[in-house]
């Protein structure tokens, strides 16, 4: 019995032994798959990682490039990117519902030119919206695909043109300091040097794409902190808010070439009154009052080789556009008075009521009987292309020192002084009372300009 235990035993450990190194060498062969899974998945994601960033990069420096990438070798495995950009002028465009292999759940609506969708329909995608999905057409859309060993990798990246209206102040120089005494609300921009006199103070992310330079007694408050090396430059194309404007345009002519001058007076009702004078004419059309919202169906209201003369109480979602069109003395913004919200955005968050105004040349408090020894107050975000925004120069020198309240924001190529100062105190004129609208960080007036610059909104994996 002793040598049958034995051999028992023997044969015992032995099919043990044989069991445990059968599972010990399925667990090293699952071992190596695993990591040869994961260092290909990893792979194909660097690699889709480094196909987005590149094409971001190229939005970045172009903001009309749509080319993608096709079949790119990178890192031992294929970038393949896919770009649909609502700004890009490429011919022959058609909407694709893209599928991404291995991942059809992320699908997405691509508006690609129309040499892309052979390869497109190859692996899946169909023609047409996905669904009931809503697109912004705002938004430019990155699908980059990593293929590593055989493994895909999907990473689908949304950028949007930022908005000047998220400024409290942008300039493109300066030549009236920001000084001892003055606060800025909302970010503050300067597309050269920032040169400040004094200790002003500055509540929101101060930036420039120069140096800061200084001068007087003191030094400036950043209280949002200060970055320089940031380009933004002054741009903007009107052609679209023409044709977005339909309806609601005013002209002047071109046989003879005529200005036109508009009044547009805001009602608390949600009506405007509009008068119109051609260049040239002694007196001014008949009121004409109409609902703002069916008159501006899609928020814009056009005046081509004018000048804009404004007031009122706004009470909805609008944005006036004064453009010269060659025309010398046009593409002026005036205030003839006030221009307020019908409902107060400070004490009412949820207010609706907002106004865009767009000049290409200045806007100005108009100095007349109305303005002239009082405060004047102006709701709006305002965007002067070529020239500066503020008082005209009786209201700067007149006999009084009341205050410009601004709620909104002022964007002009560059500053223009509000008040006659006596060293570095005002003592004539307006002071400069500013708050930024803070709705502007995430809304905007209808078709305010966009900056050349495109920030990431999404970043999907």
């Amino acid at each position: 019995m002793g040598g049958k235990a034995a051999l028992l035993l023997v044969l015992g450990f032995s099919m043990i032994f044989l069991v445990f190194g059968q599972n010990f060498l399925g667990i090293s062969n699952r071992s190596i798959e695993n990591v040869s899974r994961y260092y290909n998945e990893e792979q194909a994601y660097n690699i889709a990682s480094a196909g987005a960033n590149m094409a971001a990069n190229a939005i970045f420096m172009d903001k009309y490039w749509d080319a993608g990438f096709s079949n790119l070798t990178f890192g031992g495995g294929t970038i393949n990117v896919y770009v649909s950009n609502p700004l890009a002028t490429t011919g022959g465009k058609v909407w694709i519902c893209h599928r991404p292999p291995g991942n059809p759940a992320a699908q997405k609506s691509l508006f690609l030119p129309s040499t892309a969708a052979a390869a497109h329909m190859a692996h899946g995608d169909s023609y047409g919206q996905c669904g009931a999905e809503v697109v912004d057409n705002t938004i430019a859309t990155i699908v980059s695909e990593g293929t590593f060993n055989n493994v895909t990798k999907t990473i689908i990246v949304q950028l949007r043109p930022s908005n000047f209206a998220k400024f409290g102040n942008y300039y493109s120089s300066i030549s009236a300091m920001p000084a001892t005494g003055d606060t800025f609300h909302g970010p503050f921009h300067v597309n050269g040097t920032l040169s400040t006199y004094g200790s002003p103070v500055f509540l929101g992310k101060v930036s420039s794409r120069l140096s800061l330079s200084t001068s007087g007694t003191g030094l400036p408050v950043f209280n949002a902190g200060y970055q320089p090396g940031v380009d933004i430059p002054l741009e903007f194309d009107t052609t679209g808010l023409r044709t977005r404007a339909s309806s609601s345009v005013f002209r002047g002519t071109n046989s003879p070439p005529k200005g036109i001058d508009v009044k547009l007076y805001f009602n608390n009702n949600g009506t405007v009154t509009y008068q119109t004078k051609l260049e040239g004419a002694s007196s001014w059309s008949a009121n004409t009052t109409v609902s703002l919202s069916s008159f501006a169906p899609n928020g814009v209201i056009y005046v081509e080789k004018g000048n804009i003369y404004t007031k009122g109480t706004v009470n909805g979602n609008v944005t006036i556009v004064a453009t010269k069109a060659g025309r010398t003395g046009f593409g002026n913004v005036y205030f003839e008075d006030d221009i307020r919200y019908n409902t107060n955005p400070r004490t009412n968050p949820n207010s609706t009521d907002m106004l865009g105004i767009i000049a290409e040349e200045n806007i100005r408090i108009q100095d007349n009987s109305t303005t002239r020894g009082k405060n004047i107050y102006t709701e709006a975000s305002m965007f002067a292309m070529n020239g500066n925004i503020g008082p005209d120069d009786g209201l700067i020198s007149q006999n009084f020192l009341g205050n410009w309240y601004i709620l909104g924001g002022v964007i002009a190529k560059t500053t223009r002084a509000t008040a006659t100062y006596s060293g570095s105190t005002p003592v004539k004129g307006l002071k400069f009372n500013h708050r930024f609208d803070e709705r502007f960080y995430t809304v905007t007036p209808p078709a305010f300009p966009n900056t050349k610059n495109y920030e990431v909104v999404s970043w999907y994996e």
